[in-house]
């Protein structure tokens, strides 16, 4: 009964710490929550001197907002990374130390039982 307390509590840590900060995790894939849409490249006009140098000017300005947007999906990333192990590693420890609570508890145990098979009996 407890193990299963224990792994409600964890789902219900992890699914908090997935919906306070951080991305959304489907099927498909992670997408950022906090980078806003993701920047659409302009394609280059040819047609003429003018109007390849507009598109340019446009690729330059999107080059320089996809810097951006990426360095935010980075940090989310790494952010989501952090939140998710620093759970699970809380919760390896809390099993770790529950493990070696009832290991000690039973060695106790088996230590009382037979130093009272050793007693003489009366």
């Amino acid at each position: 009964m407890m193990t299963i307390t224990r792994v409600a509590i964890f789902t219900g840590l992890c699914m908090t710490l997935l919906n306070t900060n951080a991305g959304t995790i489907k099927k498909g894939g992670w997408t950022a929550n906090d980078c806003g849409d993701k920047p659409v490249a302009p394609e280059l006009d040819f047609e003429s001197i003018d109007s390849y140098n507009e598109s340019a000017t446009a690729m330059n300005a999107w080059q320089k907002e996809s810097a951006v947007y990426l360095e935010c999906l980075s940090k989310e990333a790494n952010a989501d990374i952090k939140q998710i192990t620093d759970a699970v590693n809380a919760q390896q420890k809390e099993y770790k130390e529950l493990v070696e609570k009832n290991s000690a508890e039973a060695a106790d145990y088996k230590e009382q039982i037979l130093n009272n098979n050793n007693q003489p009996q009366q």
